[in-house]
């Protein structure tokens, strides 16, 4: 069922609504133009107040996780601890899930480390918990959290 109404009922719906009618001179349009809703504008926070930072060109989703990639992992793999260092390695689930874990690494000896890094909070998410178990399950690594 279509809805129909006249220019008179659309313009009281505007009016009643707060819009007001466009001034002459303006197009047809300019009363459709989209506003931002509140605070559109704003950036929004991460639930648990991570923020997204910016290190020597590479982008991480926290402090704590560029901390942990610059302070531990570059230097373990600049010494040759380290064969392969990989961030956000994606790794794909049953049911079309993918879980991206923050960084992936092979040593010399060929064991593969899967590491996520997490506050508390964060590590007791639902979702994450139960991604956690599927990739036990499906891949055979265990997510080790730091």
């Amino acid at each position: 069922m279509a809805l129909r109404m006249t220019e008179e009922e659309y313009a009281d719906f505007l009016r009643r609504r707060g819009n007001g009618l466009p001034q002459s001179g303006q197009g047809p349009d300019s009363s459709l133009r989209r506003e931002p809703f509140g605070d559109a504008e704003k950036p929004r926070r991460n639930k648990y107040g991570a923020r997204k930072v910016v290190v020597d060109g590479l982008k991480f989703d926290s402090r704590h996780e560029a901390d942990y990639y610059f302070g531990t992992l570059l230097p373990r793999y600049r010494a040759g601890e380290l064969r392969i260092l990989v961030r956000q390695a994606p790794f794909d689930l049953p049911g079309g899930v993918r879980y991206v874990a923050d960084f992936l690494t092979v040593d010399t000896e060929g064991r593969v480390d899967v590491i996520d890094a997490k506050s508390e909070a964060t590590r007791k998410i639902p979702a994450y918990r139960i991604k956690k178990r599927q990739m036990r399950a499906v891949w055979d690594v265990e997510i080790r959290e730091v």
